[in-house]
């Protein structure tokens, strides 16, 4: 870790011993080690060479949406990135980043999402009637994780039996302490991805509406993409849709499983699932991403140095009681669920819409069939911050007729 030393700029009362990354309690609950801080409007941390936390909703939703004053150049607080290149469109700015958003977005929107809902259904229903019989399951590798690993291969236009090197070079890139194991794992991934599109390029499938398909025949400024640019949105896309929605749906059946009152809301009313997904993702927000002063300027009443790092942590958004009433309590009927956990602003998450849509089945789809189902004895949770808060396993029980 590099630590750095504190700035002239930087007041000595605003530093504080912050560490997303190595602090034991993020080990073990993420959203209540992020409580700890929150006294503070904004602080300053020496860790991975300095960065300003802010604590506050507004301020957080005020950061995200300036895309001027704060660049999305760098999104991860950390000294060894996982990419070397930039990510795109995630690590572009305005207006350069619209230009490649665009190209995506008619594959994520709501009525894309609409088309794949029986798809999603189907096997989701599929799998869960698996491991139903059994008792038991474990509720990322027996079901988020083959279920969002279908979808996510379906969408990018991959083969559908790679999921297990998917999950293998998922492992090695974001999860892996070594550095060299990450380098191995993002250069297999790499060598992957130009093998399939060596095969499309030479044999094209022009019924096929996917990901690959629209990077290979879309232009941008009247040329076509670069194997670079494919390349890097391949890797955004790979980071952030095999995981999240994984990480989500652990934290989620894990509240559900030592809430009996919530999981029997969810029992009694499955159409209840959409409001629910929405609220476990609120108070379960998972990503933590950072913006890079563009000038100098004054941010909270603190002055902040051009090139200083923001970091803006959606959980700690999620939960302001300032923007939420009883902001730490999950309810399913909560009006007007103005969470932020897929960002703010131009850079949004774009598979917002299916992510949401995913949960929803998820949730409902378990609970209309195991509708009573526990934690084992002796389980003990593990799990992880930095970028995207982690979860090890989340091991469910239940009794079978």
């Amino acid at each position: 870790m590099t630590v750095a030393t504190r700035p002239d700029h930087v007041p000595p009362a605003l530093v504080r011993d912050f560490d997303f990354h190595r602090d034991p309690q993020f080990r073990t609950d993420p959203f209540r080690a992020f409580e700890r801080v929150r006294g503070d409007r904004i602080f300053w941390t020496p860790a991975d060479g300095g960065y300003w936390v802010l604590t506050r909703s507004a301020d957080i939703r005020a950061v995200l949406r300036d895309t001027e004053l704060f660049s999305s150049d760098r999104v991860s607080i950390s000294a060894t990135p996982v990419w070397p290149r930039r990510m795109i469109p995630a690590e572009l700015d305005p207006p350069e980043h619209g230009r490649y958003r665009r190209l995506l977005l008619p594959l994520f929107s709501p009525n894309a999402v609409a088309g794949m809902d029986s798809r999603i259904r189907h096997e989701c229903v599929r799998l869960i009637d698996r491991f139903r019989a059994n008792g038991s399951c474990e509720l990322l590798t027996d079901l988020a994780e083959p279920l969002q690993n279908k979808v996510f291969l379906d969408i990018v236009g991959l083969p559908q039996d790679q999921a297990d090197l998917f999950r293998k070079w998922k492992r090695g890139l974001m999860q892996a302490a070594d550095r060299e194991r990450r380098k191995a794992a993002g250069a297999d991934l790499i060598a992957f991805f130009e093998e399939q599109l060596d095969a499309r390029e030479t044999a094209p499938q022009p019924t096929r509406r996917d990901v690959i398909a629209v990077l290979l025949e879309s232009r941008v400024d009247e040329r076509p993409l670069t194997r670079d640019e494919v390349l890097d949105t391949l890797i955004l896309l790979f980071m952030a849709g095999l995981d999240t929605l994984v990480t989500v749906a652990g934290f989620s059946f894990r509240f559900l499983a030592e809430h009996p009152e919530h999981r029997r809301q969810l029992a009694a009313s499955p159409a209840l699932a959409p409001q629910a997904a929405e609220e476990l993702l609120r108070v379960h927000s998972i990503a933590s991403v950072s913006r890079t002063a563009t000038r100098d300027t004054e941010l909270c009443g603190v002055r902040i140095r051009r090139g200083d790092r923001i970091l803006a942590a959606t959980s700690l958004a999620n939960r302001d009681p300032r923007e939420f009433d009883a902001a730490t309590e999950v309810r399913f009927d909560r009006p007007a669920n103005r969470h932020i956990a897929y960002g703010a602003g131009p850079h949004r998450c774009i598979g917002s819409h299916l992510a949401s849509r995913e949960l929803a089945i998820i949730l409902e789809e378990f609970h209309r069939r195991i509708p009573e189902y526990g934690l084992p004895d002796g389980y003990r949770v593990r799990t992880g911050g930095g970028a995207l808060a982690s979860i090890e396993a989340v091991p469910l029980v239940w009794r079978v007729a």
